[in-house]
């Protein structure tokens, strides 16, 4: 099963700012190791993992490199850059309101895969 993930669900995997949700996500990212899902990482995920580590979290530079490479080389991870404006902009902002979801909603539609948020 491919899916989309919703930029949340990485950093709830990454960071245990709700520890619920980490333990979820953890379970969920040992599925993934083991193949049982195909998690497409996208270049717009990318960007929201870097801003949320580096603004809201202070977290290294460096460090959120070494995530980002850690995401990659997982076996069940693959990168897809998966933005489609035209779609995007039809969506936002007068279908779906916040532009991240619009971001999502086009490129699970693209990829014919599943969002998980």
């Amino acid at each position: 099963m491919r899916l989309l993930l919703d930029t949340n669900c990485y950093i709830s995997f990454l960071n245990v700012r709700n520890p619920e949700q980490h333990k979820k996500m953890v379970s969920f990212w040992e599925r993934v190791s083991r193949l049982e899902y195909e998690v497409i990482l996208t270049s717009h995920n990318i960007s929201e993992i870097v801003f949320v580590f580096k603004n809201i979290y202070s977290v290294e530079q460096n460090k959120i490199n070494q995530i980002i490479k850690d995401l990659l080389v997982n076996p069940g991870v693959k990168y897809e850059a998966a933005y489609f404006p035209e779609m995007i902009l039809q969506l936002w902002p007068k279908n779906i309101k916040d532009y991240g979801n619009a971001v999502l909603v086009a490129a699970g539609h693209f990829l014919e895969a599943q969002i998980v948020t």
